[in-house]
């Protein structure tokens, strides 16, 4: 999904826009007053629509806020269903009473399905919003959070809907998640550099350079832009101070035990131990490709010349030789059989195994998605 976060300082409150990257709907959470102008920033920019406005309590302001927030979205609809009271009269008197009575049926935003929970952040009933594994609340983003027991009503338990019991740590990010393995690295990477934004744990200019980051991967199919793509995003930063930033971002994150973000076709030693399998760029999946399908036919390793006729013309033997240092280089860190070109010593100790082992045993990125 398409994500972003507002702060606000005095109460210390974070509101979300969430939107669905195929509809290009949006929903906004716990609206803030003065995060308007964001919220139209990011709108515009990334061309979404908001379709929903979703309190989490129904204090005055909150009420204002989503008022003046239908208005400007052509009076897209406000949950919960506000109660029978004016907002002028509202604004007059006493703090609305949160009604628990939910609606059981998951909100839909495009393909994304948002439930609705009671929380019971500083001993207050309020609403939090459930995401797939993320809970959003007013103040705190949940990571995997355990839910308690269902609501009892007067006619018996409410079974869709649960009390959101968020540990008492004081941070803005609970992170509850104990089994990686079912996560792709780059949801990972994802959900860190958010945790990060949310703490305000980067300089304006890394901030910069972290949400254009983000909206390229989402906006991308999860894939890693490069430095030239940031600064061609940015706009006003220098492609060699995109270099700068994301060095001092990646320690960053590093200190914060958190993953940090990896450039296009550079490899990261950071990642490694998340990873059981090599995994090739399309520049050398076209090479092994042909490299394979020689060795099929004559049963021994080509030649990088060997190699580049068979690409054909438009790849030299300088592009086949640097193909195949990189793939050595990513096979090697797996402990798997390194490829082989005839007439050339290997930069690697050769590992004795049939070059059939190898070709059974290499893996393209297309063909498996990371693990962890």
């Amino acid at each position: 999904m398409i994500f972003d976060h507002y702060t606000s300082q005095n109460p210390r409150e974070t509101s979300y826009l969430i939107g669905c990257p195929d509809s290009r709907e949006a929903a906004i959470i716990n609206p803030l007053p003065g995060a308007m102008a964001g919220y139209q920033a990011t709108l515009v920019k990334r061309e979404l629509r908001l379709t929903r406005i979703l309190l989490t309590n129904l204090e005055p302001e909150a009420l204002a806020t989503a008022e003046k927030l239908s208005g400007m979205a052509n009076s897209a609809p406000i949950f919960p269903r506000l109660p029978q009271v004016h907002l002028a009269d509202s604004q007059t008197s006493s703090p609305c009473r949160l009604d628990l009575q939910l609606d059981g049926d998951p909100i839909a935003i495009g393909r994304l399905q948002i439930e609705a929970r009671q929380s019971l952040e500083g001993g207050q009933p309020k609403i939090a919003y459930k995401v797939g594994d993320y809970t959003l609340t007013a103040e705190c983003l949940l990571i995997g959070a355990p839910e308690t027991s269902p609501i009892a009503t007067d006619n018996g338990p409410a079974t869709s809907q649960f009390i959101i019991a968020p540990a008492s740590t004081g941070k803005q990010v609970q992170n509850f998640r104990k089994d990686l393995s079912e996560i792709s690295i780059e949801e990972i990477l994802l959900e860190d550099l958010h945790s990060s934004l949310i703490e305000d744990e980067f300089s304006p200019k890394e901030t910069l350079v972290v949400r254009a980051y983000i909206e390229l991967l989402e906006d991308n199919e999860m894939a890693h832009p490069s430095a030239a793509k940031l600064a061609e995003k940015i706009g006003d930063i220098d492609r060699s101070v995109i270099h700068v930033l994301v060095h001092s971002i990646r320690w960053k994150q590093i200190g914060l035990n958190r993953l940090p973000l990896v450039l296009s076709g550079q490899a990261s030693k950071w990642l490694r131990s998340l990873k059981t399998e090599p995994e090739f760029t399309p520049h050398e999946q076209e090479f092994l490709v042909a490299y394979l399908n020689l060795v099929a036919n004559t049963e021994t390793p080509p030649s990088g010349p060997d190699v580049a006729s068979a690409l054909g013309p438009h790849r030299s033997i300088q592009w086949v030789r640097k193909r195949a240092f990189t793939i050595r280089r990513k096979q090697s860190e797996f402990e798997r059989p390194l490829l082989i070109l005839s007439r050339n010593k290997s930069p690697l100790p050769l590992i004795s195994r049939p070059v059939q082992l190898m070709r059974e045993r290499t893996v393209f990125a297309s063909d498996h998605a990371p693990v962890t």
